[in-house]
């Protein structure tokens, strides 16, 4: 680079320009490692020092990946296999459904765990009637999602 080019700040918005001038497009597959390059993120000196690391990349790619998808209309998703792949328009609507639906399942259960897993001879009658209550709401709840996630999937399918 030379003296008459500016450099944007912070270093994600900069990896953006990269990305898009190297010709980034819906298909599209990107290193994780060369993000953490282009974020210019300082490798971990330590066992100490990988936190920080760890927190500044995780930032820096979460940048970039809302801004892409807000400013382009890119969604950038992990193939968890160390790269990125930026997500076709066309496949993007059943993606975001399937990827919300997962979370939404997995927190769910996690709920329902955390609610039924109550040492209930530990609480007083208002208490175990709360327990209780909840416990038959979470369960209403996920019979209801159930219905609508089937919805949701078959018309991200279509």
């Amino acid at each position: 680079m030379n003296d008459m080019q500016s450099k944007l700040f912070p270093a994600w918005k900069e990896a953006i320009k990269k990305l898009l001038d190297g010709g980034l497009t819906y298909g599209s597959s990107i290193k994780r490692s060369y993000l953490i390059e282009l974020c210019e993120v300082t490798p971990a000196k330590d066992v100490e020092d990988v936190n920080r690391f760890n927190l500044e990349v995780l930032s820096c790619i979460t940048d970039i990946k809302d801004t892409l998808l807000i400013a382009h209309c890119m969604l950038l998703a992990s193939d968890h296999a160390g790269n990125y792949i930026v997500i076709a328009p066309e496949s993007q609507t059943q993606y975001a459904v399937e990827k919300g639906v997962k979370a939404i399942t997995k927190e769910m259960r996690r709920m329902a765990m955390n609610v039924s897993f109550t040492k209930v001879d530990l609480l007083t009658d208002s208490q175990r009637a709360k327990n209780t209550d909840a416990q038959a709401k979470i369960s209403m709840i996920a019979g209801m999602m159930g219905n609508e996630h089937k919805t949701l999937k078959q018309l991200a399918r279509d």
